[in-house]
């Protein structure tokens, strides 16, 4: 049997198909009720450790979120480098998301307490 990639055509009803696909897949990896206190909470305990910082600043990194993202002349590599940089946006969004009321108070650990002050 030859393998033939999936491809998105809007003419033959199928075209979200892999988008609902992979959305089953992360929600079911995810477990139901999954949303972004739960996200902030597993992001921040994950890079509250000494070696999950380093490797935020090694996932930050190469994202290129220091670094610009325009490449004269080549709006292709601009776009690229883009969309990486996005990445690494959205994983400070998560670590910083707004917690419910007075959550970070009790549910902070010392470590995080410290670098607050």
């Amino acid at each position: 049997m030859r393998w033939v990639p999936f491809r998105r055509r809007a003419s033959d009803g199928r075209s979200g198909d892999l988008e609902r696909f992979f959305g089953r897949l992360a929600r079911d990896q995810l477990g139901p009720g999954y949303g972004a206190v739960e996200r902030r909470r597993d992001f921040r305990s994950v890079f509250a450790t000494p070696a999950g910082r380093r490797v935020l600043w090694s996932l930050l990194d190469w994202c290129g979120l220091f670094r610009p993202v325009a490449v004269k002349g080549d709006p292709y590599e601009t776009y690229h480098r883009d969309g990486r940089r996005d990445i690494g946006l959205r994983i400070i969004r998560a670590l910083e998301a707004a917690a419910p009321s007075g959550e970070d108070a009790r549910q902070a650990g010392p470590e995080e307490r410290r670098g607050e002050r």
